[in-house]
């Protein structure tokens, strides 16, 4: 699951050892979102048909928790360029911490930041106020 919070957070990534980096390619169309995998572009679909994603209240904290995510159809290729379509590299710089959960930081095209902590199940939602002023 990934956990987003607007509350600033009082940790850095890049000052923590343990980080893996590693980029992803991503072209938007409005016929879905293809993901670079290996040489080709491959649509990337939800593991359910209903996305759940729901808002949770904690110790005057606000969590965002996207419980499901993207999954490769490799049965779909992309093989040629839709007309309009926006092609996004994004960096990724993921570290594991205490208690079972990572941080992971998304740099797209070198320009928009995002962060967001990813944890096993809900309980875990407690350590994360850990990590935010």
């Amino acid at each position: 699951m990934k956990v987003y919070t607007n509350s600033p957070l009082n940790i850095s990534i890049e000052d923590i050892g343990d980080i893996k980096e590693y980029y992803e390619t991503y072209i938007y169309t409005r016929y879905g979102i293809y993901q670079k995998y290996k040489k080709h572009f491959f649509l990337c679909e939800q593991e359910t048909t209903n996305v759940s994603t729901q808002v949770i209240h904690h110790e005057n904290n606000e969590y965002l928790v996207e419980e499901n995510s993207l999954k490769l159809n490799k049965q779909k290729i992309l093989t040629s360029l839709p007309y309009q379509c926006y092609f996004v590299n994004t960096f990724i710089r993921k570290c594991s911490l205490d208690n079972g959960i990572a941080f992971v930081k998304e740099i797209d095209n070198d320009h928009f930041e995002s962060f967001y902590f990813i944890v096993d199940d809900i309980e875990k939602i407690k350590s994360i106020g850990l990590y935010i002023k």
